[in-house]
């Protein structure tokens, strides 16, 4: 006999989804406790796109069209991070890296001078050896200063 998984109070219809009563009352912690910390970063489309590429997640076809692949074995992975060289936002950024699961079942980032995983057949040593660049992307824009004032979790 199987089990069915109690749900959440705070899991929504579909996959990874919360409901926003729940985003609201974290959104809210967040801004509560760190009053002078970003609320939110705006992520552009085509820097996950790129990202998703690198990961050979969205692949490229002949015909201008893209397939996905390694969905399951394959996430992004984001870093908290200070710039002091910049003023807006607190100089707060989102560093994101892709992942790839390992033997070991560990999601390992896609990143310069990332340590032999010890998997002999591992995509993350593949994916680390492919990279053209750092493999660390800081496409974010954080609110304050690119904010949506009327979103709900804007001011919980």
């Amino acid at each position: 006999m199987s089990q069915t998984r109690e749900k959440s109070k705070c899991e929504g219809e579909s996959e990874n989804e919360v409901k926003l009563a729940c985003a609201k009352t974290w959104a809210k912690k967040w801004q509560t406790d760190f009053p002078n910390h970003s609320k939110a970063f705006l992520i552009p489309a085509i820097d996950l796109i790129q990202a998703l590429k690198e990961m050979d997640v969205l692949v490229p076809q002949e015909d201008g069209n893209y397939s996905l692949k390694n969905i399951e074995s394959s996430g992004v992975r984001a870093y908290m991070a200070i710039d002091e060289e910049i003023k807006d936002g607190g100089g707060e950024k989102l560093l994101i890296v892709g992942t790839k699961v390992d033997c070991k079942g560990i999601h390992r980032d896609i990143i310069e001078d990332e340590k032999h995983s010890g998997c002999d057949d591992s995509d993350v040593d593949l994916a680390v050896n492919k990279l053209i660049g750092s493999g660390v992307f800081d496409f974010t824009s954080p609110c304050p200063s690119d904010c949506d004032i009327n979103s709900p979790l804007f001011n919980p």
